[in-house]
């Protein structure tokens, strides 16, 4: 995934709250913004994924293999190509994949977002254990208009479950106009919801933490839903804490103040 400067969002985020659950995280960047992109104007970026190739091959040479995969943005098709020649190389056998195919969101497909781009996440998705689409997102997977996202959710889930993947978090799903939280459904059929209040304003890096956190936990032997309501607890606390600083939406979520929460949770897991 890639790198910004300032936003709380993507490796700034994921790398510390992955580190709770007590996992050594290696980190291999596709991408570095000066910024956020959203409201920080024109940000200086660097794609890297010449860099990417390097890496790989040196963790190819030295034989390293990791217990579990987080793929989140991908600048361009290649580098969803040279994941996929990596994987079989880079992944334990019984390892986990885990993908958040950034494509696009709030029924807006990224202008980055080319149809190779799609099919590359497509691909991926199809190994993974664990997909987490927004609502766009899961349209675009699926072929479907994208203005409302997908609608209803649950047999989108199961559509998504049908190109491959083992399990599908989709995220960004209403319930009513107060409350917003995460539809998910397992490869045995099970579907289960996950909801807390609605807070104003849009946050970069939601996402990305909800993503995080839920590997996190799974990663400490949580359930799929414990780790869901989890996960949902800790973006609560962090969202009210980011209104008690009245912060700017762009700068993120003030996801710090809410770390000793999760920790305590996550500790509680075995």
């Amino acid at each position: 995934m890639d790198i910004s400067g300032v936003g709380r969002c993507s490796a700034l985020v994921v790398v510390p709250v992955l580190s709770l659950s007590g996992s050594s995280v290696a980190f291999l960047p596709t991408a570095y913004f000066s910024a956020h992109t959203g409201g920080f104007g024109a940000v200086h970026r660097r794609d890297m994924s010449h860099d990417m190739e390097e890496a790989l091959k040196h963790y190819r040479a030295l034989g390293l293999r990791f217990d579990a995969v987080y793929v989140g943005y991908c600048a361009n098709p290649k580098q969803l190509r040279l994941l996929e020649d990596a994987l079989p190389h880079i992944l334990m056998d019984g390892g986990k994949l885990y993908v958040d195919p950034v494509m696009g969101d709030h029924g807006r497909r990224y202008t980055f977002c080319g149809e190779e781009l799609l099919q590359g996440f497509a691909r991926l998705c199809k190994h993974a254990d664990l997909i987490f689409p927004n609502r766009t997102e899961a349209a675009l997977l699926l072929g479907l208009p994208l203005e409302a996202g997908v609608e209803p959710p649950v047999p989108a889930c199961d559509q998504l479950l049908g190109l491959g993947a083992k399990n599908v978090i989709v995220t960004g799903v209403d319930e009513g106009s107060e409350r917003i939280g995460v539809l998910a459904l397992t490869g045995d059929g099970r579907a289960f919801t996950c909801f807390r209040k609605r807070y104003e304003g849009s946050y970069p890096g939601t996402g990305d933490l909800l993503a995080s956190s839920v590997i996190a936990a799974l990663t400490r032997g949580a359930s799929l839903e414990t780790a869901c309501g989890l996960a949902c607890d800790f973006l609560d606390e962090a969202l009210q804490q980011t209104k008690v600083y009245d912060a700017p939406p762009r700068f993120g979520l003030a996801f710090e103040t809410a770390l000793p929460g999760l920790t305590r949770n996550l500790a509680s897991i075995f």
